[in-house]
């Protein structure tokens, strides 16, 4: 009878050790996403609209373009702008980090091609404003074109709004 009491007593201690790991592993899976959903990781829908780096003025109509920004710093993002002949830009790549409270920057890099040959690169850095209900950002963006050898060509800006993909 000890032997099927200690059984029976291991038992019943082995479930509440895997009931415990469960609720704490639970739990801190439910914590990320509300940990996700407070900032910045996830992937984005977002409106980009052309502007007069002087003015603010737009310039052209907006266009769309998607952003994912995962944990550990990754950035990845492609765009539907009409500058850009299909298959002409790939997509970018690059880092994010949080600067503050609700503020992040972003820095990507996109290779541009004609035949194959790579011809530019497109750097975009962001300043990024998340707005109260996480669901939501704006930025600010400097785009920088360079020649394969590193050349600065052309400069830009661009406004931004975002919308977490649901």
């Amino acid at each position: 009878m000890n032997f099927n009491l200690w059984k029976d007593f291991n038992a019943a201690a082995l479930a509440g050790v895997l009931f415990l790991s469960l609720g704490l592993s639970a739990a801190a899976q439910s914590g990320a996403r509300e940990s996700s959903a407070s900032n910045l990781e996830g992937t984005w829908t977002v409106q980009v609209t052309l502007v007069d780096c002087t003015t603010g003025n737009p310039l052209g109509t907006p266009f769309s373009s998607l952003l994912t920004l995962a944990r550990g710093g990754t950035a990845t993002e492609t765009t539907a702008n009409p500058m850009f002949y299909p298959a002409e830009r790939g997509p970018g790549h690059g880092v994010w980090s949080r600067i503050g409270k609700g503020s992040y920057s972003a820095t990507s890099t996109a290779f541009i091609t004609l035949n194959g040959a790579l011809t530019e690169t497109q750097k975009i850095t962001q300043a990024i404003q998340l707005r109260r209900s996480s669901d939501s950002f704006t930025s600010t963006a400097s785009v920088e074109f360079f020649d394969p050898a590193g050349n600065l060509l052309a400069t830009g800006c661009a406004t931004a709004a975002g919308q977490r993909f649901k």
